[in-house]
């Protein structure tokens, strides 16, 4: 089972999926930026990253496609307040899992983590 890979500028929204995702029992890596997030990805074999859409100096979607040229494999997911349809269409054309809307319904992402990763050992 591979760790997950949080992308978010805003500290509280890694803080909520690290904690949740932690208790479950997955491994979680959070980063606050594109920049630190590519050289994590580049030092670490994640199987799946929560991605933001807005971002400061890189958006969601670039910086997947970026992450795509380091980790291929790396599932993508977008965990975003900016769901318009533009957004979701071009996200999900490049390639990443699912878009979901902030605030997190955990009852949507855990089965998607499930189906990439699997579940945790002893749940």
């Amino acid at each position: 089972m591979g760790p997950i890979l949080c992308v978010d500028d805003d500290p509280d929204t890694c803080a909520s999926l690290s904690d949740v995702l932690t208790d479950l029992g997955y491994r979680v890596d959070v980063a606050y930026d594109g920049r630190s997030a590519l050289q994590l990805v580049g030092e670490n074999g994640y199987a799946m990253a929560l991605l933001d859409y807005q971002m400061p100096g890189m958006d969601g979607l670039e910086h997947y496609r970026r992450i795509g040229q380091i980790r291929p494999a790396l599932v993508g997911v977008f965990v975003t307040a900016f769901t318009t349809s533009g957004v979701s269409q071009a996200a999900l054309k490049m390639g990443l899992r699912s878009v979901l809307s902030k605030p997190i319904n955990f009852g949507e992402l855990i089965p998607l983590i499930e189906e990439v990763i699997g579940k945790p050992e002893g749940s």
